[in-house]
């Protein structure tokens, strides 16, 4: 069994553990902290990207006493060098080339750690990145200090208390956004967000899912990773739709995009059986005037478009809005987790008909 170290957006912590357990059968969850779980498996690295509600995943090298003062950093770097071996390099590089396309040919070792801190230490989080990275580059005379922006080989430390664990980041940047050439429209979800907002949706085989806010089309991209009967993604602009169509493999004739209006759809009633979206709120696209009337000729049109035995997820930092326009409908709403979104806190929220 291989420890493996997994970050995602705060308040997805558990549809991530979900998803790994029901995708790699030999998971087991070790450590649970706000943002980032360690798991144990018996699988290849490589196995591993399939799990998309992940925004990184590391190589977890250990756990190292921490000093709560200044003068405990020597020692926290001289315990994080112990952990790093020579090959370390190889190993993020061969994982990293087969899914990311870094240069197989770069030779010179580069480093640069990334560390988080919480409890009441009297250094930065920053002191104590740069005495482990001064302190593995001075155990490996060949390697040198990188940058923020230009490094090789990037180590994660995450201080808590007394204790520090320190990993290895294997995934490349382009990871948690599906390729570096992906378009994203204003207000648009990363894809590991829209990615759990599937994952809670349960897909089926038979599904025929719509996004009626799809934007760039990032939750439908997201949804086409798995069988599907149609795929069927509305918005209202024209340039979001435009970038949508970058974005997905119109050439699979499961996908259609359309510009509608999503209080008005033309689909037949109950003919959707999966519906996720993310709904404008806050200044995304409207003002907040605007939002009830929208949300109540939606969630109609939710009530109107369900199969029997559907549900809709949806997104959305206005939840006494939705839930207000839920009461008018047959609609029985749940709410199912609480996000940490660029200083907000959006709700995904279960919509089923009785």
């Amino acid at each position: 069994m291989t420890r493996y170290l997994a970050t995602v957006l705060a308040g997805l912590e558990g549809v991530a553990a979900g998803e790994l357990g029901t995708k790699v059968a030999s998971a087991r969850i070790a450590e649970r902290h706000r943002g980032r779980f360690i798991f144990e498996v018996d699988a290849l690295p490589t196995d591993l990207l399939a799990l998309r509600t992940i925004d990184n995943l590391f190589a977890f090298l250990g756990t190292i006493e921490a000093g709560p003062h200044r003068t405990h950093l020597p020692a926290l770097g001289r315990a994080a060098a112990s952990m790093v071996g020579a090959d370390l390099p190889a190993v993020v590089r061969r994982f990293a080339v087969a899914e990311m396309h870094r240069d197989p040919k770069a030779q010179a070792v580069t480093l640069w750690t990334n560390a988080s801190r919480v409890g009441k230490q009297t250094y930065s989080r920053f002191e104590a990145a740069h005495a482990v990275t001064e302190a593995v580059v001075r155990r490996h005379p060949t390697w040198r200090l990188g940058t923020a922006d230009e490094h090789t080989v990037e180590l994660r430390l995450d201080v808590e208390g007394t204790q520090a664990t320190l990993s290895a980041r294997l995934t490349a940047p382009e990871f948690r956004f599906r390729g570096a050439a992906r378009g994203f429209s204003p207000a648009a979800l990363r894809p590991p967000v829209a990615h759990a907002l599937v994952w809670l949706s349960g897909p089926e085989a038979g599904d025929v899912f719509l996004d009626p806010f799809c934007g760039s089309g990032t939750i439908l991209a997201e949804r086409a990773a798995y069988p599907a009967r149609a795929l069927l993604g509305s918005d209202a602009s024209a340039e979001a739709l435009a970038i949508a169509r970058r974005n997905l493999p119109m050439d699979d004739d499961r996908v259609r995009l359309e510009r509608w209006d999503a209080r008005r759809l033309p689909l037949d009633s109950g003919s959707v059986t999966a519906l996720v979206s993310n709904l404008p709120f806050g200044q995304q696209v409207l003002s907040l005037v605007e939002l009830p009337a929208l949300y109540l000729a939606f969630t109609h049109e939710v009530q109107r478009l369900l199969a029997p035995g559907g549900q809709s997820i949806v997104l959305t930092d206005q939840v006494d809005t939705l839930l207000a326009a839920v009461e008018k409908t047959r609609l029985q709403a749940t709410r199912v987790l609480t996000l940490s979104l660029k200083g907000l806190h959006p709700e995904a929220l279960r919509l089923t008909l009785p």
